[in-house]
């Protein structure tokens, strides 16, 4: 019985390690049964691509119909053998290069960039004046130390919010002891009677 006994526990050994075994090989040849994905390669086009943006501090705006950008340098990036720029329908600028920049007007314009292959029409773009103008017009505005009038004084806006706190907590108090007193009132006349003598 002992020797049945050490018999099976070496065959259920031996199976043990036979089932790891193939479970192993199966595991470390899986990845080349696998097959690869075939694709074919990206098929070139002879399409060029170009865009238009304006620059403002460290802000870029994408020209785009019927949007606003600041700025009024507007740089063409593209990859055409050339292009032709039109604003408000008069012809503006013309490049081979791969970028390009020039000056716009502020205001609502409508501009084409024509390539070869297509035309970009842009609609109701409106330019403002770069950011770092406006900035550059503020200090200048600070240096010559103008007066500068507050439209309500510090200390007459500080007494109104005192006084509007004052005044909220005041009706907030009258309106609560108002609804309780109601509530009070109307449990008392439904819960106690009152005797009247003569």
């Amino acid at each position: 019985m002992v020797i049945k006994q050490k018999k099976d526990k070496k065959l259920m050994v031996q199976h043990r390690i036979k089932t790891t075994l193939i479970f192993g090989v199966l595991i470390l040849l899986s990845p080349i049964t696998i097959q690869a994905a075939y694709a074919e390669p990206p098929v070139e086009s002879n399409h060029c691509l170009a865009y238009a943006y304006t620059v403002s501090e460290e802000h870029y705006f994408l020209l785009k119909s019927n949007a606003s950008g600041f700025g009024t340098n507007i740089s063409v990036e593209h990859n055409c053998e050339s292009i032709n720029v039109f604003i408000d329908g008069n012809f503006s600028v013309s490049s081979g290069n791969n970028s390009f920049m020039f000056y716009l007007e502020p205001g609502i314009h409508n501009l084409t960039i024509q390539t070869p292959n297509q035309n970009i029409s842009i609609y109701n773009f409106q330019v403002y004046p770069n950011r770092l103008e406006w900035a550059f017009d503020f200090e200048q505005w600070q240096l010559r130390n103008y007066d500068f009038n507050e439209y309500v004084e510090l200390s007459a806006a500080l007494a109104k919010a005192n006084w509007a706190s004052i005044l909220s907590i005041t009706i907030v108090f009258i309106l609560v002891t108002y609804v309780h007193w109601n509530l009070i009132n109307s449990y008392v006349d439904r819960n106690f009677c009152e005797e009247v003598t003569k």
